[in-house]
């Protein structure tokens, strides 16, 4: 029975290796389709840039493609984690109808309440609400301006009115117009169906629904009457439809059912299904969302354009007001003011044109609305006073700065001076004699150029505004509006205050990441990537960011930024231009943007990119969680890996992890294949990075002689072995050193969005005091690394995913040296001062907790002044190697105040710039006395100006250009004297 159940375990030990091996590859599988998905999606949002041509053989191909990829994403997941996710298989064909729907050119309405209020509307639900009442409720939420209260009555009621309605009268032929009909035989559809739909009546449940709304809105503002408004899918989108549907103004609360069924059969007008026949539209089909707000006692209304539609070049906005309601401005018949301001504040009258206004509209008592007599002393008066022209550019402009786009806006006036939006869309501007063309070769010469083709461009755009500097303690919630986010990630989580944002650069990122997608969905100038844009880049700087051609400016570049504004063309009424921006509303939102939120759940998911995050987020965390590695440990397969510590390390090959033909039961370090172990095994081999003495406990130590038995004892195998799975491109890592356990799992390829490692430790020998101070020197050497970490107690958790491969392996390497530099720290951790002391050490390649090493402090606090960013950036990253403390700046000015405020050891400064020069910090220096030491580099050298630095006791002067490692040597030299001159002075 002992010889048979050995056999068994054998089996069952190998059936967990083979069953491993096909998780694996199934991952493999997973990531591939996964990138390619990112990939279509990323092209698609591309094609709309306008430099493409496609035809619907384009759309037919990616919705094929992005189908079968996102459903082998799902195949492969469920096959990680044994079938978990079954949902998604549901989910993925109600996708796939919404996407076959709209290259056939067929408009669903989505499944929600048959009433939405206002205040739910928004840019996600315009196939519930229409684009009129979604953008109106989205300016709502976003607190940009005013606007009536209200609700929308839904394209599902719609639907479920029209449902009713063809059923009984047989109406399907009646829709299905062919592309080429008569104009006789489109007259006669209009007929027909306006007819049906006049005599409908509505159902029930969708009356009852329609009249508690009412009822509720009557209550919160008694004896208001509603506009009822059409809102039909498409309408004020790429097209206007403006005019083709009804609008019922000052309608009673008791006839609101009547005025929404007028609203419906105007979208079955002959002039509505010419318009939408001449656009390539089924000519016959629609879906109709209406808007009931309650009605403005207007004192005066009309309408705003945030640009002269004529001449968009001129850099002024447009004002059409009359008395009462905006009636007469729409429509055009009576007498208006016209105002011409200018863009820039405080937005002066530049010309005014006040008409004699005879006549205006006004609410009649009891509903509607009636024309009256203006009274005698404001027929001749202007509508808006210049403080309320003001007021309203201002709101128009940042209307414009949340739509991203000019604006046609139509406002009111109420009796209490408040200035209300009714409605806003997209200003179509008259094509130009020629086209909008950018020349701006001149702009570098009065704009100093920030950054210039660093990283890549993810979403194409021109921006203008402050960097905000995103860190970890930043409150999203207290961003200001129109910022230029700048942050070290591209983060999803970023995606929660996009919308705010005028434009969005990262150090670390990729054109196909998920923050990429939802940047593009929102139209947001973004470059990723950059490398240096946290450390070039000042909170509050102003800039503008060129995502045309990969270029930032300091400053606001007027020239750009109105050429942004202009450059939008003709080519997006074209129906494949349509046709793939609704397709992309069911394949590019991403909605699932946190992990950790209880709402990242397989039911949540309502997208291809919800999906693909979802999987590769589950198939990831199955990887990591360490329970892939039970019952391998004793495997036939297991190779010992030999090293020259005492890591007693097993090796099970999932493919390509070992060289080919490998046999014996142990290997080289030189026999592994596989990247993430080799990164690890060359960081944890480091000099001094594995420390066998024995660990130097004081009496508050426990334990010391476990200590010193489990972590250096001799060398024979502890019961139970370290053990890594491995592949070409993975690895999972289990570590049992002494009292505390390290897992790491990684994925390591060219392959930047493929690329994570999960890190994780806990445990030690000592009190939770200094192990939770161990945990601390953990956490913030991993963030210099750029992880996302997560600490209680002794217990740390830190990732990092889709970085380069390079530095992938910089990060395993590090991961590599930290294993072996903490495994005994916690025992010298005898006060918060090593914790510094330690990552400080640590950052200077000092790996060994000795008390030497826990006594040394920065080597010194350095000021750097160079007015080309390049340079700063090069000495920061040289010096802070080298153990200094390293603040830049590009301006003079600036450098002197912050000298005014602290004090440094050493100020390296260029000789030559605009305003202060070095020789100007010098003095300034000198007139503190605080003994801080001047290095004056300079490409510019003059005699007078080195007798006049050498007056001034400056510690070097030295040219450009220079050897770095004669600068450390100046910088070094320059900082010891610094430190006797502040002991002399401290005695």
């Amino acid at each position: 029975m002992d010889f048979l159940g050995k056999i068994l375990g054998r089996r069952r030990r190998e059936d967990a290796v083979r069953l491993l091996r096909e998780r694996h590859q199934r991952f493999r599988e997973l990531i591939a389709r996964n990138n390619r998905v990112l990939e279509l999606i990323a092209d698609a949002e591309e094609k709309l840039s306008g430099e493409f041509i496609f035809d619907r053989q384009y759309l037919r191909d990616l919705a094929a493609e992005l189908a079968q990829s996102t459903r082998s994403v799902v195949y492969s997941l469920n096959a990680i984690t044994d079938n978990s996710y079954p949902a998604l298989s549901g989910t993925l064909e109600a996708i796939d109808t919404e996407v076959e729907a709209v290259i056939e050119d067929r408009v669903l309405a989505p499944d929600t309440p048959f009433v939405i209020p206002l205040a739910e509307a928004s840019n996600h639900s315009t196939d519930a609400t229409g684009e009129k009442m979604a953008r109106l409720g989205e300016l709502r939420s976003k607190q940009c301006c005013r606007t009536p209260d209200g609700f929308v009555i839904s394209a599902a009621a719609y639907q479920r009115l029209w449902d009713e309605v063809a059923a009984a009268a047989d109406l399907g032929d009646w829709l299905e117009l062919p592309a080429d009909c008569e104009e006789s035989a489109l007259e006669e559809a209009a007929a027909h169906l306006q007819k049906h739909l006049a005599q409908a009546r509505l159902p029930e449940d969708l009356a009852r629904a329609i009249r508690a709304a009412v009822a509720a809105l009557e209550k919160e503002h008694p004896g208001t009457t509603l506009a009822v408004r059409s809102s039909a899918l498409g309408e004020d989108s790429v097209l206007s439809f403006a005019g083709q549907y009804r609008t019922l103004l000052g309608v009673p609360p008791a006839e609101v059912l009547s005025a929404y069924l007028d609203v419906l059969v105007s979208l079955y007008s002959p002039e509505a299904m010419r318009y939408r026949h001449h656009n390539r539209m089924p000519p016959a089909r629609g879906l109709m969302a209406v808007g009931c707000l309650c009605m403005v006692d207007a004192q005066a209304a009309g309408v705003l354009y945030t640009l002269d539609p004529a001449q968009p070049q001129r850099e002024v906005l447009l004002v059409t007001a009359c008395h009462g309601l905006g009636k007469l401005v729409v429509e055009g018949t009576g007498g208006t003011d016209r105002f011409v301001l200018s863009r820039a504040r405080p937005h002066e009258v530049m010309s005014r044109s006040v008409a004699r206004k005879e006549w205006q509209y006004a609410l009649r008592p009891g509903g509607g609305i009636e024309r009256v007599p203006v009274p005698p002393a404001q027929v001749a008066a202007p509508s808006l006073s210049d403080a309320h022209l003001s007021e309203l550019a201002a709101l128009g402009l940042r209307i414009e700065a949340e739509r991203r786009g000019a604006q046609d806006i139509e406002w009111a006036l109420d009796r209490e001076g408040k200035l209300i939006v009714l409605q806003a869309r997209p200003l179509r501007l008259a094509p130009q004699g020629e086209p909008v063309e950018r020349d701006f070769s001149s702009v570098g010469d009065q704009h100093p150029v920030l950054l210039r083709r660093r990283g890549e461009v993810a979403c194409r755009g021109i921006a203008h505004g402050r960097v905000c500097l995103i860190e970890e303690r930043t409150k999203f919630d207290e961003l200001p509006a129109g910022a230029v986010l700048v942050a070290r990630h591209s983060k999803p989580i970023l995606a929660a205050v996009l919308a705010k944002a005028s434009a969005v650069i990262t150090d670390i990122g990729t054109a196909t990441g998920h923050l990429a997608t939802i940047a593009r969905e929102l139209r947001v100038p973004t470059i990723v990537d950059t490398e240096t844009a946290t450390q070039v880049l000042r909170d509050g700087q102003e800039v503008t960011v060129d995502a045309e051609e990969n270029v930032v400016y300091e400053g606001r570049v007027k020239e750009l930024v109105h050429y942004g504004l202009l450059a939008s063309a003709s080519y997006q009424d074209a129906l494949e231009f349509r046709l793939l921006r609704r397709m992309l509303r069911s394949i590019a939102p991403l909605h699932l943007r946190d992990p950790d939120s209880p709402h990242f759940s397989a039911e949540a998911c309502t997208t291809y990119h919800d999906v693909i995050r979802f999987a590769h987020e589950k198939a990831v965390q199955e990887l990591t969680t360490g329970q892939s590695l039970r019952a391998t440990g004793r495997s036939e397969e297991a190779h010992q890996l030999e090293l020259a510590v005492p890591l007693d390390l097993l090796l099970i090959d999932l493919g390509g992890g070992l060289e080919e033909g490998v046999t014996s039961k142990s290997v080289q370090p030189d026999q592994v294949l596989s990247l993430p172990l080799r990164a690890l095994v060359e960081g944890l081999s480091a000099e001094g990075v594995w420390n066998s003495g024995p660990a130097d406990m004081d009496l508050d130590g426990l334990m010391a002689s476990a200590t010193r038995a489990s972590l250096t004892g001799p060398l024979t195998p502890p019961p139970r072995h370290n053990l890594a799975l491995i592949s070409t491109n993975y690895l999972n890592l289990n570590l049992k050193l002494g009292y505390h356990f390290n897992t790491v799992a990684c994925y390591l390829s060219e392959q930047r969005n493929d690329n994570f490692i999960h890190f994780r430790f806990a445990g030690g020998v000592t009190e939770m005091t200094r192990r939770a101070r161990r945990a601390e020197i953990l956490q913030q050497i991993l963030e210099r690394y750029d992880f996302v970490v997560e600490r209680t107690g002794d217990l740390v958790i830190g990732s990092v995913k889709k970085v380069s491969a390079d530095a992938m392996v910089e990060r395993m390497q590090m991961i590599g040296r930290l294993i072996g530099f903490t495994r005994q720290l916690d025992v010298f951790l005898r006060d918060e001062d090593r914790v510094e002391q330690c990552v400080n050490g640590f950052m200077k390649g000092e790996y060994n907790p000795t008390p030497r090493c826990l006594e040394m402090k920065t080597l010194a606090e350095v000021l750097v002044l160079d007015d080309e960013s390049i340079v700063c950036e090069r000495l920061k990253d040289y010096l802070e190697k080298s153990g200094y403390l390293v603040e830049t700046f590009g301006d003079s000015q600036q450098a002197i105040e912050r000298l005014q405020e602290k004090r440094f050891d050493v100020v390296i400064s260029d000789l030559k710039m605009k305003g202060p020069t070095g020789l100007d910090i010098m003095h300034c220096v000198r007139r503190q006395n605080r003994g801080t030491q001047v290095i004056i580099i300079t490409g510019y050298a003059t005699m007078e100006a080195a007798r006049e630095a050498e007056y001034c006791d400056v510690a070097d002067f030295i040219l450009k250009p220079l050897q770095l490692e004669h600068l450390g040597a100046a910088v070094k030299k320059a900082a010891r004297k610094a430190a006797r001159l502040r002991k002399r002075a401290d005695q």
